[in-house]
């Protein structure tokens, strides 16, 4: 554990990358001199970033230029494969470091050596938030407007919590029993706990166990649950452990929002499909395929009436037309 691999993949986000590195700068800075090394390299999938500011901010990073946005699954495998140390922490550029992350993941990993991964702690952006931790346990954020308590950890996708989203119970009852269960709404967020599944968005994960799996599965592009699925098949190889003693802010939510909705939701279905062709049984598999479509007119139907929508409804109508014709096999979405 005496040094752990920064990874971050940038698309089309050069002012959030190098605050980033920044903080991860920072933080560097205040490791003791008994504590782990750190290194960093970043993958740039196209777009705006600098190498030359990159070395402003990290003099020593190993920056990876792409011609194009790869997707964030081959471009996170190609971060690892150049990367030797023993444990591979990889970070989203609306992250920021809090305090001293890097000794914290190093201790967790020696005193859970049966675990493959660390999650640390994603807090709200806005400091002010933190405090509300007891809010959001007694109730979860609705989708849409998840905070980091209710959006970061989470059982691995089943029939019963497809129907609860798509049917959207999960919008009307945002606080029902099987999403408190599925978010481990009755945790305490500063003791560690093992879980299915934690947000790649802050994912600390041991180099052998990550390459034995052959990393990320690339064809989960240009992203989304690619982190559920490297979640799924961690899971016959050790523990995945909350570790609340590392900590990074965390925006969320910036990918998609540079997509636009009508392009974000149909990738984000086509993922969900084929993520479940590769982990449910075919009769779940076949009742997810009744259930989308069902879902999409169910959105469709409710979008005159809603009293607030957070994107125009004329957006909101193409991604749901979008998606249903997805999920009765009429072409693929553009990426």
């Amino acid at each position: 554990m005496d040094e752990i691999g920064v990874i971050v993949v940038s698309w089309h986000d050069a002012p959030d990358l190098y605050e980033a590195i920044a903080s991860l700068a920072r933080a560097r800075a205040g490791v003791p001199p008994d504590g782990p090394r750190v290194r960093l390299t970043v993958v740039v999938n196209g777009g705006d970033a600098s190498p030359r500011e990159i070395a402003a901010r990290w003099p020593d990073a190993d920056v990876v230029v792409n011609g194009e946005n790869r997707g964030f699954g081959p471009a996170a495998n190609q971060g690892a494969a150049r990367t030797p140390s023993p444990i591979l922490l990889f970070l989203n550029p609306d992250t920021r470091a809090e305090g001293d992350p890097f000794s914290a993941i190093a201790r967790g990993f020696r005193e859970h050596p049966g675990a493959v991964a660390l999650a640390p702690r994603l807090l709200d952006e806005d400091p002010a938030n933190v405090d509300s931790v007891e809010a959001d346990a007694a109730r979860l954020a609705p989708p849409g407007r998840e905070n980091q308590f209710t959006f970061q950890l989470r059982a691995l996708p089943t029939i019963a919590s497809d129907a609860r989203e798509l049917l959207l119970i999960d919008h009307l009852f945002p606080n029902n029993g099987g999403r408190r269960r599925a978010r481990y709404a009755g945790r305490n967020p500063d003791r560690p706990l093992p879980v299915a599944q934690a947000a790649a968005a802050a994912l600390a994960v041991r180099a052998d166990a990550f390459r034995r799996l052959g990393g990320f599965a690339e064809d989960f592009t240009p992203a989304w649950f690619e982190d559920v699925d490297l979640c799924a098949r961690l899971a016959p190889l050790g523990e995945i452990v909350y570790w609340p003693s590392a900590r990074f802010r965390h925006r969320g939510g910036s990918a998609s929002a540079r997509l636009g909705y009508a392009r974000f939701l149909p990738l984000y279905y086509r993922n969900a499909l084929l993520y479940r062709r590769r982990h449910y049984g075919l009769a779940a598999r076949a009742a997810y395929r009744v259930l989308l479509p069902l879902g999409m007119l169910l959105r469709l139907a409710v979008l005159p009436i809603r009293r607030s929508d957070p994107r125009p409804k004329g957006e909101s109508a193409r991604a749901y037309l979008s998606v249903l014709r997805l999920s009765l096999g009429f072409g693929t979405p553009s990426r």
